[in-house]
């Protein structure tokens, strides 16, 4: 049982705990208003966030295509017209795919509910799926969307949309799997990575389960999902201690009674917003949770949100920020438009983590596989250039982006003006060292640093003389943005 927490603990501190977990974090006076909330009506706010759908429209390009015709347009052109063609429409998919990317950071950013787009990018990683293999930037709005649409809902109906969901049918092929010949990657990762983890099945299990899944199909008129019952196994299949002539979503159902599901769903939304590895004894206050409401993702994440745990010092800046979590919160943090989109890809390709392009069905490994000695360099050059202090060059051939990349020399240099001083930085403290700096922290880390961490940046301030320039502000943003406090959230 999780302890709620007592109402009098609930500070600044917390609210910023809360703004970055289930967010992507908040300005100063946006953490004060959420403490102002209390408790209680800030994790309301956090769940019952507002339809933001007309505030991000679905991109122009993101219409479903009809497969079957343009099939047959290609087939009747020349091999010449043909290769053409098919070059004209790798340039395009290139071009929607990072508009899609570039779609969903806006979205993060400037969402009126980004504890939804939060809640989105966990699913995403659960239910790992590549643009690098679907090569479909509609399907994977599409299963963007559908994700979306049951962040907070039931667990149970999601796993069943996404076992229909298009772009997950071409990732695990699903869509070939026969009556006789299964496909067995679909019902395999559905165990192992999506509901009840290794050691929770059999490989009999897997290749019985495979045939309920037989028989899904993609529409190739307008790329929907189409159930193709001649192509469906539907004799008796031995699941899991039960028999019968199993459908999918029958299978699914046999999952979610298994108490090894609610453990596993509840282990995973707890590291991701918590802390790794939680107790035994917490898991199953969790999984006890979850069963209880059906599966139900809302009341769960209202206990975890209200509960004593989740702001332990075992939960509170302990977590490495993702390489989105760090793009989106900087641009937060320092009140600063999203970076273009050439410059924000290729930064999440160096830090590792593109939106819709998981290296693996496993997803992204996250926690301290975040940082290596490569990306946490380039974690300190990106801040150098977030906060203004240069401009980014891109190499034009490898399509890198690299802060301290030679000028000239066929680099591609992208400015980038930062963040506004006077609007981040309250006039009544740019003369005060001590002050300044104490504010700053607030800003950046929301806690304070060590004593001597905090007399290291008081020195540089005051060694820049009463007024310290622009440059020298700029430049103690890039300090304290280069260092181990600012990559935990």
């Amino acid at each position: 049982m999780l302890t709620p927490l007592p109402a009098r603990q609930w500070d600044l501190q917390k609210a910023a705990h809360l703004l970055n977990r289930a967010g992507f974090g908040g300005t100063p006076d946006e953490i004060k208003a959420f403490y102002e909330l209390g408790l209680d009506r800030a994790v309301n706010s956090v769940l019952d966030g507002p339809d933001d759908s007309l505030q991000f429209p679905k991109p122009d390009w993101a219409q479903p295509r009809n497969v079957l015709q343009a099939r047959q347009s290609m087939m009747a052109m020349t091999d010449a017209d043909r290769k053409t063609a098919q070059q004209q429409l790798q340039k395009q998919f290139r071009q929607d795919d990072a508009d899609l990317i570039n779609w969903w950071l806006q979205r993060m950013r400037y969402s009126a509910n980004p504890f939804r787009e939060k809640m989105t990018l966990f699913w995403h990683g659960h239910f790992a799926t590549s643009v690098q293999k679907v090569r479909e930037s509609y399907l994977m709005w599409l299963q963007n969307e559908t994700l979306r649409q049951h962040a907070f809902g039931n667990f149970g109906l999601m796993v069943k949309a996404i076992s229909r969901d298009p772009a997950m049918l071409i990732w695990l092929d699903t869509r070939e799997s026969k009556r006789d010949h299964p496909n067995e990657n679909f019902a395999r990762e559905l165990m192992e990575l999506f509901t009840l983890g290794i050691g929770n099945y059999t490989e009999d299990d897997i290749q019985q389960s495979a045939r309920a899944f037989t028989g899904y199909r993609i529409d190739p008129r307008d790329e929907s999902f189409r159930y193709a019952p001649f192509q469906h196994d539907d004799t008796d299949k031995h699941f899991l201690g039960k028999t019968g002539p199993f459908t999918g979503d029958d299978i699914i159902d046999i999952i979610l009674q298994q108490p090894a599901c609610a453990r596993f769903i509840a282990k995973e939304l707890w590291s991701f917003y918590a802390y790794e590895d939680p107790g035994a004894a917490l898991v199953n206050a969790l999984a006890s949770n979850l069963r209880g409401t059906s599966y139900e993702i809302r009341p769960l994440m209202s206990t975890i949100f209200r509960s004593s745990e989740f702001y332990s010092d075992d939960s509170m800046r302990t977590q490495i920020k993702s390489p989105v979590q760090w793009v989106v919160q900087t641009s937060k943090i320092l009140d600063t438009p999203m970076p273009r989109p050439q410059i924000a890809i290729n930064a999440l390709r160096q830090l590792g983590q593109v939106p819709f392009a998981p290296p693996n069905v496993k997803g992204w490994d996250g926690g301290k596989a975040w940082i290596t000695t490569s990306t946490l360099l380039y974690r300190y050059n990106m801040a150098n250039f977030a906060v203004g202090n240069g401009p980014l060059r891109i190499d034009p051939v490898r399509k890198v982006a690299n802060p301290n990349g030679p000028r000239g020399n066929g680099f591609d240099v992208q400015n980038y003006s930062g963040p506004d001083l006077a609007k981040i930085i309250p006039s009544v403290v740019r003369n005060d060292p001590k002050r300044l700096v104490a504010y700053l922290c607030f800003r950046l880390y929301q806690d304070p640093l060590t004593a001597r961490d905090t007399a290291t940046f008081v020195k540089y301030v005051a060694d820049h003389g009463p007024n310290p320039s622009d440059d020298a502000l700029r430049e103690l943003l890039h300090l304290m943005m280069s260092t181990p406090q600012y990559q935990l959230t």
